[in-house]
């Protein structure tokens, strides 16, 4: 079986063009460079600085407003100026901002370096993404490829904090450096071998607005956004509620560390076979709907294993991840089927600000109500989060399936 899935997964790479091999290796890469700093930032700029804590959140603060707040804008500069561009453009900028992260030591340069490596971001991952998409037209071949990128993020999540950890113990400067390195090599990398690519039809001519409203008038786009975009609110509570229930149930920080290896690990090993799966016999709309359920049932084994709360968290993780693999891939390959031609990279980047702006909301939100520091999280919040997971799922299979069917009528 293991052989099967192996071969499965060699002939999946060895199907996909140079170009699409090659942005499967950027996600490696992106997500190594990017661990290796961002769990020690906050730690480097309160205990290595000394900075208040208000300034702490201001820069953190900075970087996500500029990556998921400038997304669309990155989309849409990449399908004017040409997907390859955006993501040499975005590969240079980050080496840039990750290398002044780790050597900067006033606020104001932290700002800008934080504001350099999220936009960075949001002109690379639409574009990337993009890119891959338009490069397996055809959806099966999509969707293997975007299991294949999911693999190696989820690998590069795994080995990136490794990395960090043994750097920054030397100096969270030659992290930076480090990093920094990284995505300069990408830059070249790019350069070298990525050939051009754009869209057959070109939305040049108009203005931005224009084509924004374009987007906005996809109703079809806009369901399938707004129901993926619980993915995002259930993934952003592994940094809020998971934390703050472990603080809770009076257990050490080894603990939540757990849940990222055991995730990661989940998506380096199993990737391939969920994908598999989907493909063989459960189907792109079950798929969808089914890893959604996953993930927001996983919560309530938070509330039904609060006796043991190790176990709750890890088997929650275990769950959770299983969820995750199998759905987070396919809301990638099945963006293509809703976007106008030209505008691949303005609908990713849509897409992916309309999840931000919700993760965001929800956390505000739900951190309101997880109470004081030590306090045991309500009860309710499991159910909640549940509720989110398996409304959006039916909902996103419910639609699938609909367009599916109708496809295969005509």
């Amino acid at each position: 079986m293991v052989i099967k899935i192996l071969h499965a997964g060699w002939e999946s790479w060895c199907g996909l063009s140079r170009a699409a091999r090659l942005l499967v290796i950027n996600a490696l890469a992106f997500n190594l460079g990017f661990y290796m700093m961002m769990p020690y930032l906050a730690h480097h700029l309160g205990s290595g600085l000394e900075l208040a804590g208000w300034a702490v959140g201001l820069v953190m603060g900075m970087r996500v407003f500029s990556q998921q707040g400038l997304f669309l804008l990155g989309g849409t500069l990449g399908d004017r100026l040409g997907y390859r561009a955006a993501i040499i453009g975005g590969c240079l900028i980050r080496s840039g901002g990750f290398a002044l992260l780790g050597w900067a030591e006033q606020l104001p340069v932290l700002l800008l370096a934080a504001f350099l490596t999220g936009f960075a971001g949001a002109l690379f991952t639409p574009c990337a993404q993009a890119y891959l998409a338009e490069e397996c037209p055809h959806p099966t071949q999509r969707q293997q490829a975007f299991a294949l990128h999911n693999l190696a993020s989820e690998a590069g999540m795994l080995l990136g904090p490794l990395l960090g950890l043994w750097l920054t113990q030397s100096s969270y400067a030659l992290t930076g450096w480090v990093s920094g390195g990284v995505f300069l090599l990408l830059t070249g990398l790019q350069w070298r071998y990525l050939p051009p690519h754009h869209t057959a039809v070109s939305h040049s001519r108009e203005r931005v607005w224009q084509q924004w409203r374009t987007i906005l008038r996809n109703r079809a786009f806009l369901c399938f956004t707004i129901f993926s975009a619980a993915y995002g609110v259930l993934f952003h509570q592994l940094y809020l509620s998971i934390p703050a229930y472990i603080h809770s149930q009076q257990q050490t920080a080894t603990l939540l560390g757990s849940v990222f290896t055991v995730t990661a690990l989940i998506g380096v090993l199993l990737q391939l076979p969920a994908s598999l799966w989907v493909q063989r016999s459960l189907g792109v709309a079950r798929g969808m709907g089914l890893g959604l359920a996953c993930m927001g049932c996983s919560y309530l084994l938070l509330s039904w294993l609060a006796a043991w709360p190790v176990l709750a968290v890890l088997s929650q993780a275990v769950l959770f991840s299983l969820g995750s693999i199998l759905c987070y891939p396919l809301f990638s390959a099945r963006l293509p089927h809703y976007a106008a031609p030209g505008l691949l990279a303005s609908h990713y980047g849509f897409y992916a600000s309309v999840g931000g702006v919700v993760a965001l909301l929800s956390n505000v939100l739900l951190g309101l109500c997880l109470g004081a520091s030590g306090t045991t999280p309500p009860q309710w919040i499991w159910y909640l989060l549940a509720t989110c997971g398996l409304v959006a799922g039916c909902a996103l299979y419910r639609q699938v399936r609909r367009e599916i069917a109708e496809v295969a009528t005509c």
